[in-house]
């Protein structure tokens, strides 16, 4: 499914995350306590994730490593 960086953005902090640019890199951190931290960065088409050394392009799958529970309003 894909999603706009904003509405990406949205459904991260509505999971809890912060959402943090730290090394003006185009890098998104996105932290949230009791989870696994997400790091993002987008092409302006697709977004790639990577949560410890897995990557992938799907935000659910990044949401599940990261030990998200409750997707349903995701997918």
């Amino acid at each position: 499914m894909n999603f706009t960086i904003q509405k990406v953005i949205e459904i991260l902090e509505k999971k809890g995350f912060d959402i943090e640019e730290p090394e003006n890199n185009g890098v998104l951190h996105c932290i949230a306590p009791g989870y696994k931290e997400i790091k993002m960065k987008t092409d302006g088409v697709t977004h790639y994730f990577k949560v410890l050394t897995k990557y992938t392009t799907q935000l659910e799958k990044a949401l599940e490593w990261a030990g998200v529970e409750n997707l349903e309003d995701v997918a």
